[in-house]
């Protein structure tokens, strides 16, 4: 969010209790009635309970307003040499209740924020999921991840700790200066003098470590940004022998950070010292001036004073508590419309009502006048039209860039035509729901996406009904078999995230494997040889005649050879078909096509 004003929040405790985001960047929202409405809203028929929490927040904050009107009392009794038995046993129930009270309070709270929490996130998550890939050509997997956990985690951290808290603080608020005015005004106005003087002094002090704060984050992203770079450029820094010039400018931009944070902390460090200056002047203000007026007799009863100075001192430890824990609320209100703003975006486009059943598909395909971009500014594809018979085995091939794997994208409807149609089996693509169109189509992409389960679960993916034998069937045809059986449980063997324990080549093995067994009658490789060896290569061209036999396929490949014996040839230049015929014709026609493939072949 560009326009997020950021302030900091220095890193003050008055009562002894961990408080989250202490020192931490406060990131404040743009709408905060709207968004803590919109998240009310959210939330609603998954916060049971939350009624209970906040009469125990009123209770929690009795024992502030009572323990020292009880204390008070207990010392008038002594004074007058009276039983104060009863008095004490009253204080003992009010601090025990006291305990049980906010046991109850966080007990409930925990399961509140984590029941609300759980539900957000999964309306999130259910999102994310929807969404269309041009969603995802806009924004990064790391920043989405971190609004997914991030972002959360500190709504979380407002529904289990702000929200209480503010409520407790400011029934004490309320009960404390009710109490004290009732005592005695004139020592009221003294304590809301020192009041006064804390928010004049926390504004000057955040004043100067909000700058502070925002340099130090600056520095601590410069920084991070050169361990992630000479981390995952190590090998290359070895290579030229970078070492010692990386290490010098680690050097430099840890000092910059380690300067900032020092100077960020000592000047956010003084405020807790002056503040007990500010407490400990006003309590001995009272003090003095509640002996004089004790001494003139304007005050009879001993135990008031010993009962004010105890209100002054719980008066003004709130004030502190309410100003970190409300910016605590507008980190995570900001991180709330960062939600909302994923779940705002639209979502794939649903299916007509009167959508079509692909039923038995053939595999018939036409491109029809299609234009097409992914940022409306700048288009890809220029007027492509083409008709592809069932059956027929075609390959796309051209320049970087030039527009082969979008034609997959549109085809799969991924994405949507920018102007023009593409039609399957004599209808419109979008006429058809969305679910039986994506089963007609067997992919293997460019890039490889394996999970985090077994070798067996991942080949069967997209048939997760798939017999062992059936699994194992697919990985002959495509030549995995041989490095699986190797692995140290065979098709058993749970991959690391991503299968980073295998080769590339072996990865793309796989995923072509998923793209068998899944038996669909239109075939699609886009790029599925670039990785592995030519041994390997011919492996997977063999398999691909096979698996070809009877179906469409659309195969994308830079390396010629391996698309000589298809049907059809389509080869794109800057968005439009600059040449289509089969290998043979286009050799004849000696145009890019032949071209690019003598540079490849070496043929003369």
């Amino acid at each position: 969010m560009a326009d997020a004003k950021i302030t900091t929040v220095p890193p003050v405790n008055t009562s002894g209790i961990q408080r989250p985001g202490r020192g931490m960047q406060v990131v404040k929202p743009k709408n905060l009635k709207g968004t803590l409405k919109r998240l009310w809203d959210l939330t609603r028929g998954h916060r049971k309970g939350l009624g209970w929490v906040f009469l125990f927040s009123g209770l929690s904050s009795l024992t502030a307003i009572v323990s020292p009107r009880l204390t008070g009392s207990i010392i008038t009794e002594i004074s007058e040499g009276n039983s104060i038995t009863m008095l004490l046993l009253l204080l003992a129930g009010v601090y025990i209740s006291d305990w049980f009270v906010k046991f109850m309070q966080q007990f409930l709270m925990a399961a509140i924020g984590q029941r609300i929490i759980n539900h957000i996130r999964k309306s999130l998550f259910s999102k994310i999921k929807n969404l269309p890939l041009a969603f995802f050509d806009r924004h990064q997997h790391g920043e989405l991840m971190s609004r997914l956990t991030n972002d959360v985690d500190n709504i979380s951290t407002t529904i289990s700790s702000a929200l209480t808290l503010l409520m407790t603080y400011a029934f004490t608020i309320i009960g404390i200066f009710t109490m004290m005015m009732i005592l005695s005004p004139s020592l009221t106005l003294v304590t809301l003098c020192s009041v006064g003087m804390i928010f004049i002094l926390t504004k000057i002090v955040t004043k100067h470590t909000r700058k502070l704060f925002r340099e130090q984050q600056k520095n601590l992203g410069v920084l991070n940004g050169q361990i992630e770079e000479g981390i995952s450029g190590l090998t290359v820094v070895k290579a030229f022998c970078r070492e010692k010039e990386m290490q010098v400018d680690f050097d430099r931009k840890n000092e910059a950070l380690c300067k900032t944070s020092i100077r960020a902390l000592i000047w956010s460090g003084y405020l807790m010292p002056l503040m007990n200056v500010i407490n400990n002047i006003c309590y001995l203000t009272i003090a003095v001036i509640s002996g004089i007026l004790y001494i003139n007799g304007d005050i009879t009863d001993i135990g008031l004073i010993s009962t004010f100075l105890l209100y002054s001192r719980q008066f003004t430890r709130p004030f502190v508590e309410i100003a970190n824990v409300y910016n605590n609320l507008q980190t995570a209100v900001a991180g709330a419309e960062r939600v909302f703003e994923i779940m705002d975006e639209t979502p794939e486009p649903e299916d007509k009502e009167e959508s079509l059943e692909l039923e038995a598909p053939k595999g018939d395909v036409e491109f029809k006048n299609v234009y097409f971009g992914y940022d409306r500014k700048k288009t890809i594809l220029k007027n492509i039209s083409l008709k592809i018979p069932a059956g027929k085995k075609v390959a796309i091939v051209g320049p970087t860039g030039s527009g082969k794997t979008t034609i997959i994208n549109l085809l799969t409807r991924f994405y949507d035509v920018t102007e023009g149609s593409i039609f399957l089996d004599g209808n419109d693509l979008r006429d058809y729901r969305m679910s039986d169109l994506r089963k007609v189509f067997g992919v293997v992409l460019q890039d490889t996406a394996l999970f985090a389960e077994s070798v067996r679960e991942n080949i069967a993916y997209g048939q997760k009904d798939a017999t062992l034998e059936s699994v194992k069937e697919a990985a002959r045809m495509t030549g995995a078999d041989a490095f699986i059986e190797r692995l140290p449980k065979g098709y058993d063997t749970v991959l690391e995230q991503g299968g980073m324990e295998l080769s590339q080549g072996e990865r793309q093995l796989l995923t072509i494997a998923r793209a068998v067994l899944t038996n669909a009658p239109i075939m699609i490789l886009d790029e599925a040889t670039s990785s592995v060896d030519t041994v390997t290569e011919q492996k997977i061209r063999n398999a691909m005649l096979k698996i070809c036999e009877n179906r469409t396929s659309f195969i994308i490949a830079h390396r010629l050879s391996t698309i000589r014996d298809s049907d059809m040839i389509i080869f794109i230049e800057n968005g439009v078909i600059a040449e289509l015929g089969s290998h043979d014709e286009l050799i004849s026609l000696n145009g890019r096509y032949a071209e690019m493939y003598k540079t490849q072949t070496g043929i003369a």
